[in-house]
């Protein structure tokens, strides 16, 4: 019979190679290499106690909490399916991705449309924070000392407030298991209307 000592190695070994593999996954979705020097555009979200920020040019809009169809096969960081306008888009809960585990949503949290290539999908974060400029020059590359374990981390920005972590959101989208959609038709989204917030 297994010791609490060797469960706990066990589990160890186990995160390590689920982040090789993570690692892996993320080298075939890499984005293009941030320049050295000049400003980039993003959006600052807060996820429970940390800041984070996604590049201006994938995020769409925000939107209220709201209610969501069970996806089915899902990891437990990922809400279900938000009707948009007709269109099912999966919803990733920033905050228990980071954790690996199922986190309940709350009412006051927001949801940050996002778009990678063809694909879109929701990202629940606890508040949208607004849209900052950041030196480049000004960054380390690789995740912050909160996230040691995050090959979605592209880097570490920093401002007036301190340090902000900047999502890869390919990376993001790589590394967290969401089931494939099949998409609808262009015909059958037309006309619909989008979830109440509430």
């Amino acid at each position: 019979m297994s010791t609490r000592h060797d469960i706990g190695r066990e589990i160890a070994e186990l995160k390590r190679r689920l982040y090789e593999l993570e690692c892996t996954t993320s080298a075939h979705e890499a984005d293009e290499p941030l320049p050295l020097a000049g400003e980039i555009q993003a959006v600052v979200c807060r996820v429970e106690q940390t800041r984070v920020a996604l590049p201006l040019d994938v995020v769409e809009r925000a939107v209220p909490a709201a209610a969501m169809a069970p996806l089915p096969e899902a990891p437990p960081w990922v809400h279900g399916l938000l009707n948009l306008r007709g269109r099912a888009l999966p919803v990733l809960d920033v905050a228990a991705r980071i954790e690996r585990r199922g986190r309940t949503l709350d009412l006051d949290d927001q949801i940050v449309i996002c778009r990678h290539a063809e694909q879109r999908l929701g990202l629940v974060v606890q508040e949208v924070l607004g849209v900052s400029e950041f030196a480049l020059g000004e960054r380390t590359n690789g995740p912050g000392a909160s996230l040691p374990i995050a090959p979605y981390v592209r880097a570490t920005l920093r401002d007036a407030k301190g340090l902000v972590l900047l999502f890869s959101l390919s990376r993001l989208i790589a590394t967290s298991d969401i089931p494939p959609l099949d998409e609808p038709p262009e015909a059958e989204r037309a006309g619909h209307e989008e979830t109440p917030g509430r």
